[in-house]
């Protein structure tokens, strides 16, 4: 099988390392594959992919385009340069987020790929509708949906999704289920190595509790520090990265002075710190921890079992529903963290709903439904109390300041969470449920299997699926959550 992937960049990380992955389990597979990888942007002399690599700049990010013409340009090129590399035309192309709006010519190439009845696969990592209104507003002003649509329907077109949730709002919108399918990333162990002590903040009769992320604002940093408010100083947090964009770095520091000034067991971005091993602080971890309001894949509740490690915090059933049909045993997880409606300013947070539902609609080119900021209140507000993922970084220190104020008496108004370390039978079974479901070489089977299928399919003229159903289910105002805001 001749094989062309596509994506704009190869740098480290992300979908580079999917790509990687995927090229490593075929091979594995013993399977017959021949493949090209284009990019605008080429990997590093000792990257596993620079030799099967080829750069055409017009790949690269790109915001506009100034014409049809731009994009079946790129099309010649992709196909003579495709061509050129495996000694013929591919059997199939392999494309990554090819509706993000990274190059705005995506759309208008898969549209004419599929016209000529090209074997697609199309591997939807993230999307445009799903909290990105500025790539949303790029691609509608690049390729109008209604002349060029983002996502073409035909036998020989198949679509690759991380989760249940994606699968099931693209099924909504019109995608057959046989050219659905769920193709979740390969699952590899946290770096962990034997730790000889505790890290220097952790004291003596402390757990220790490591969250493994950049703490960007969906991080929900706040909670940990709930969390540590709530444990009454029996356990030590650590995250490991701080943000990057300056805006978010700046919560991040308020977060560290709030988590200081109060003497919280907390320490934030300690990854930063060249004398801290990151295997060294997952070793010495009882367990990992998060609180992340909204992730992709959902690599943070897999990984840590492969390292013995426990995952506690808040669970994402949209995500995790996948990874419990497989065998693997998340009860340590909380689905809400509620807190007395007493110690929220309600008012404050409708108003907060107020000002920015009608602005996240108003992003994608939409009106508020009527009934937008009730849904919403409903979904945070119950009888028993406020989830606190769903408030602000205001309202949540509001919160905090609160308990703070007297916590020997009002930690008890809150139900503490499961922080505690899981049995090694149950660490054992979830990795090797993991191992068998998630490894690489069932990526591999998994992969391989899915080429096949698409290559079996009679070509058809594509129609397409109804995009503004797509972006209904991703505003969901029952999903909205201000940290995404």
């Amino acid at each position: 099988m001749k094989l062309a992937i596509v994506h704009y960049h190869l740098r480290r990380g992300g979908v580079t390392r999917v790509i990687e992955t995927a090229l490593e389990s075929l091979a594995r597979s013993g399977d017959e594959f021949e493949t090209v990888v284009l990019t605008g942007e080429m990997p590093g002399e000792l990257s596993p992919l620079s030799k099967c690599s080829r750069c055409l700049p017009g790949l690269a990010y790109r915001n506009e385009i100034a014409g049809i013409g731009e994009a079946e340009h790129l099309v010649s090129e992709l196909r003579r340069v495709a061509t050129e590399a495996l000694g013929g035309e591919p059997d199939l192309w392999h494309f990554h987020n090819h509706s993000l709006a990274k190059n705005v010519a995506m759309p208008a190439v898969i549209q004419r790929l599929a016209a000529e009845g090209a074997r697609l696969l199309l591997q939807i990592h993230d999307f445009a509708e799903d909290g990105r209104p500025e790539n949303f507003r790029r691609q509608c002003a690049a390729a109008n949906p209604a002349e060029i649509p983002w996502y073409p329907i035909a036998p020989q077109i198949q679509y690759a999704v991380l989760n249940q949730r994606d699968a099931g709002y693209l099924a909504a919108a019109g995608l057959p289920n046989d050219r659905l399918h769920l193709l979740p990333n390969a699952v590899a162990s946290l770096p962990c190595e034997p730790a000889t002590s505790a890290p220097i903040f952790v004291r003596k009769g402390q757990r220790f509790l490591l969250y493994p992320t950049r703490g960007i604002r969906r991080k929900n940093l706040g909670e940990l520090l709930l969390l540590a408010a709530l444990s009454n100083d029996e356990v030590a947090f650590a995250s490991t990265l701080a943000p990057e964009n300056p805006e978010w770095l700046a919560i991040h520091e308020r977060w560290e002075n709030f988590a200081a000034r109060h003497r919280l067991p907390v320490r934030l971005g300690i990854g930063a710190d060249p004398a801290i091993s990151f295997a060294g602080l997952v070793g010495a971890a009882d367990a990992m921890v998060t609180t992340s309001v909204a992730e992709g894949f959902g690599l943070a509740f897999l990984e840590p079992w492969l390292a013995g490690k426990a995952i506690r915090g808040r669970d994402l059933p949209e995500i995790t529903a996948d990874f419990s049909k497989r065998g693997i045993s998340l009860d340590g997880l909380y689905r809400r963290l509620e807190v007395p409606t007493a110690w929220v300013d309600l008012d404050r947070f409708r108003d907060r709903l107020g000002e920015t539902l009608p602005q996240t609609f108003a992003s994608y080119g939409r009106e508020l439904p009527s009934d937008a900021i009730d849904t919403a209140y409903a979904a945070a507000v119950s009888a028993s109390g406020v989830d606190f993922g769903r408030l602000d970084e205001p309202l949540q220190e509001q919160v905090l300041e609160t308990l703070l104020a007297d916590p020997s008496k009002l930690r008890s108004e809150v139900e503490l969470p499961d922080l505690a370390p899981a049995p090694e039978e149950c660490i054992a079974q979830n990795a090797q449920a993991i191992s068998e479901s998630y490894g690489l070489a069932a990526y591999g089977e998994r992969l391989g299997n899915l080429y096949r299928q698409i290559l079996r399919q009679e070509a058809e003229i594509p129609r397409h699926l109804d995009g503004q159903r797509l972006l209904d289910a991703f505003l969901d105002p029952s999903r909205f959550t201000l940290l995404r805001s």
